[in-house]
């Protein structure tokens, strides 16, 4: 066989093995783009479930408003539950528009910075919700037996009894605030915390990043940008 017949078939196998190599690579990140839009995709079904259920809240409890316009004992715990409740459906909403803005067509670390912000308002809003929650339960009590049952929680409950809890309420919201404020670059620290912070991220969320990783790792992309 002539140098140059063995040039040319090795240069024929080059191409070969490079097309494979090509193809093989466009699989494993089309593979890996398809579990991340499943956990995506997972994610905004729950952000739509979450909203539709807020809304109806919100509708729920302005015709409380309504109806118990003259007493003060049911405005009142009925607004601080409303303007809970439209917190959480702007909140919902905000994530859900991080979530479309969401494009698996731009590089992968552009799809993470995308998800990070996604990430954040997700953060945000079940901080608060966890924070704000013991102070949410006396109202809800309240307005829950009036509204459903037709009972007044002031008749049938000591007012000692709902004021102790409003109060223990408040006091656990300060205390979760003392407590994150002095001892977060010790929580920062910890790998408890830190999977504690990933699971307030949300699972498809946390997989969905895991997911582009993997991706930017083998597409040797800089995921540091």
């Amino acid at each position: 066989m002539e140098l140059d017949d063995l040039k040319k078939r090795w240069e024929q196998q080059d191409a070969k093995l490079n097309a494979s190599l090509t193809l093989n690579t466009r699989l494993l990140l089309a593979s890996g783009l398809g579990k991340t839009e499943s956990a995506l995709g997972r994610l905004s079904r729950f952000l739509v479930a979450g909203l539709v259920v807020n809304f109806v809240a919100t509708l729920w409890l302005g015709s409380f408003l309504a109806e118990h316009v003259r007493e003060p004992r049911f405005l009142i715990p009925g607004a601080a539950l409303h303007l809970g409740v439209i917190a959480l459906l702007l909140a919902g909403v905000r994530q859900l528009v991080a979530l479309k803005r969401i494009d698996l067509g731009e590089p992968v670390v552009t799809i993470q910075k995308q998800m990070e912000s996604l990430r954040v308002e997700r953060l945000r809003a079940v901080k608060w919700t966890l924070l704000l929650a013991p102070l949410a339960w006396v109202p809800l009590l309240v307005v829950v037996l009036k509204g459903f049952f037709g009972l007044d929680a002031y008749a049938i409950l000591d007012f000692w009894w709902l004021a102790v809890n409003a109060f223990l309420g408040v006091f656990v919201l300060a205390a979760a605030l003392f407590v994150s404020r002095r001892y977060a670059d010790r929580m920062g620290n910890s790998p408890l915390a830190r999977r504690f912070m990933k699971e307030l991220a949300g699972h498809n969320l946390t997989a969905a990043k895991s997911h582009l990783g993997a991706l930017a790792r083998f597409a040797g992309e800089d995921t540091r940008g």
